[in-house]
């Protein structure tokens, strides 16, 4: 909580800590160490020296260092003040056609650059944003996440509720609504697939593809990415329309595509992939 407090109050301070605190993390958590290795590994395809392995974990840990200050600078945002820290919005046009349809979207992203500043890029379009999420196991970071997302005004949707949620989601993109999710992670309790990624195999969540087509909805690829000033770009990608009913071989097909688009922002950002532990399914113990 500390930290959060600092952010909000000295942002200053803050930031000239990033370089200690990144080492201090590195040099002690063997977990950050482990897990970025192996997962650079499986992005690179090809064996790292031990400097090479060091300098990918510290970047890493750098835009997760970021990825958290941004927490903390929000608590305090509007979310005006939110639309200033995105530098631009790549695909815009590919947004407002999705939209066009009246049927509500799906925005699938992943753990990279902030996930908040993405929706706050929407708010002044969208009358409500549901964001589906997994409640923290740390109670102070999740009444953190909590106050951002009242100030930003979205509608929460915490997977780990009941399987009712993905009910109220179906009923939300009927009646036009946006949903913001996470792509790249099967959290606890959801279904995945094991699919091809870089150099490795990696578990997706399907429950994206199945509300899709339960809904009508459509499925548009969303990233947030940090550029050098430190603001965020966001990308849209070409949205995936989702047949009903859907079959094993549409669902892979879907997946397969989905995994595509996740895989090239993986590929251009490795770094700002946010996971400090294995990822794949190859490193799985």
């Amino acid at each position: 909580m500390l930290f959060f407090r600092l952010t909000a109050t000295a942002p200053g301070l803050v930031r000239a800590a990033k370089p200690l605190f990144v080492r201090l993390a590195y040099c002690f958590s063997s977990t950050i160490r482990n897990g970025t290795a192996a997962n650079a590994q499986r992005i690179f395809g090809y064996p790292l020296t031990s400097r090479q392995r060091r300098d990918f974990a510290l970047g890493v840990t750098g835009y997760f260092y970021e990825f958290v200050f941004d927490i903390g600078r929000s608590l305090r945002a509007t979310p005006a003040d939110l639309a200033q820290r995105i530098e631009s919005v790549e695909g815009h046009e590919r947004y407002v056609a999705a939209r066009a349809s009246k049927r509500g979207a799906i925005l699938l992203t992943a753990h990279m650059g902030s996930f908040e500043l993405g929706v706050a890029a929407l708010m002044e379009r969208e009358r409500r944003i549901h964001v589906v999420f997994r409640r923290d196991r740390f109670a102070a970071f999740e009444q953190l996440r909590q106050t951002m997302h009242q100030r930003l005004g979205v509608v929460e949707a915490p997977l780990d509720e009941s399987w009712t949620v993905w009910l109220r989601l179906r009923d939300a993109l009927q009646a036009d609504e946006v949903i913001a999710m996470q792509g790249d992670r099967v959290m606890p309790g959801q279904r995945g697939m094991d699919l091809p990624f870089l150099h490795a195999r990696l578990a997706l969540p399907t429950g994206p593809v199945k509300l899709a087509s339960a809904s009508g909805a459509p499925i548009v690829p969303v990233f947030s990415i940090r550029v050098p000033d430190g603001r965020v770009r966001i990308f849209v990608e070409e949205p995936m329309e989702v047949p009903n009913p859907l079959d094993e071989q549409a669902l892979q097909n879907t997946m397969q595509h989905i995994a595509a688009v996740l895989e090239k922002y993986v590929r251009a950002y490795p770094e700002q992939w946010l996971v400090l532990g294995p990822a794949f399914v190859d490193d799985a113990h």
